[in-house]
């Protein structure tokens, strides 16, 4: 069975997720709040409710005959294509401006100075954490037939 053709754009969530935690990443170094602690959650709300969207999108796409385990896979690989670009964004920008030190603040900066705490907790094991809770929930919550988590016959 050939995938129906708007399906091929699917990925492009993982993208889009990437791409939203960049901006909000340089909103938030500019205007010096990326130290506190609730721009973290914010960053994690914006991946499972990203991850959440995909999976509905995904079930419309082939019209609510998917299995929980597609669903799945496809917040999964939502999750490790938009943690992967927001991981090489930030190793980059660390790189270009986190050590500088014509770039530093007057008062004490922790996320600069722990930097790879930040970037191992938060960035790589929270945003993947919060991924597969949002997929293993979106496999099982917005699934039509919620009698068997097989794929439905057309």
């Amino acid at each position: 069975m050939e995938k129906p053709l708007s399906s091929k754009a699917l990925p492009a969530y993982g993208f889009i997720l990437g791409a939203i935690c960049i901006v909000f990443t340089l909103i938030f170094y500019v205007t010096k709040l990326y130290g506190n602690l609730w721009m973290g959650y914010f960053g994690n709300l914006i991946m499972f409710l990203g991850v959440l969207i995909s999976i509905i999108h995904y079930n419309r796409v082939h019209k609510d005959r998917t299995s929980t385990t597609s669903s799945f896979a496809m917040g999964w690989r939502t999750t490790l294509i938009a943690t992967i670009i927001y991981a090489v964004f930030l190793l980059i920008f660390h790189l270009v401006v986190g050590g500088n030190p014509a770039h530093t603040l007057v008062e004490e900066d922790t996320v600069k100075d722990n930097f790879w705490i930040y970037f191992l907790g938060n960035v790589l094991f929270v945003n993947l954490f919060v991924g597969v809770v949002a997929a293993l929930l979106g496999g099982f919550v917005f699934k039509a037939n919620q009698k068997t988590d097989k794929p439905q016959k057309p």
